[in-house]
């Protein structure tokens, strides 16, 4: 029933659109270049911002980053699905952007809150084989700000099964 509502929203919000295109052609060109105008201007200077981040830690890699965590209590396979899928959310600005634990996902990377539950969060699940059941169980659910608190997160969400691999020729008793 939702659906038929928000349908029947957009259908109102496109005819109110339309009628104002023609009763006000002009206002509603000039302020549909105001907002795109400045939806370009706010993406080149979050894109220079990021690039400027990138250039200051010139040189950093993974090893900076799992080098935050206690190797001992974290899934090191987690570190490294957290570090390299935030990389490949931020390839566009940085191929290779090192990324800090320290960094907020919001704030620092520009990771909203959409981009984190629509596609971090199942790339790094998938990367990890991690699942996202029972996530309101987890600790970290609804408190993950940083690149460590997304790490801490996965690594509270229940394992795979891992099947034992017997590789042949190894241990077998000859």
């Amino acid at each position: 029933m939702a659906r038929v509502g928000a349908w029947f929203a957009v259908l109102a919000l496109v005819c109110a659109a339309g009628l104002l295109l023609v009763q006000h052609p002009v206002g509603v060109i000039a302020v549909t270049l105001i907002l795109g105008l400045g939806v370009t201007w706010e993406a080149r200077r979050e894109r220079k911002r990021l690039l400027s981040v990138a250039a200051a830690r010139s040189g950093e890699s993974i090893c900076g980053f799992a080098r935050s965590f206690d190797a001992r209590s974290v899934d090191p396979l987690v570190i490294r699905a957290v570090y390299e899928h935030l990389q490949d959310e931020l390839h566009s600005y940085k191929p290779h952007f090192p990324v800090r634990a320290v960094d907020r996902l919001k704030e620092d990377l520009g990771v909203d809150d959409d981009d984190l539950d629509m596609s971090v969060a199942s790339g790094i699940a998938c990367r990890t084989g991690r699942s996202l059941d029972d996530v309101h169980s987890n600790p970290y659910y609804g408190r993950v700000k940083t690149a460590s608190d997304l790490v801490y997160f996965f690594n509270h969400q229940p394992e795979p099964e891992r099947a034992s691999q017997v590789v042949p020729g190894v241990g077998a008793q000859r």
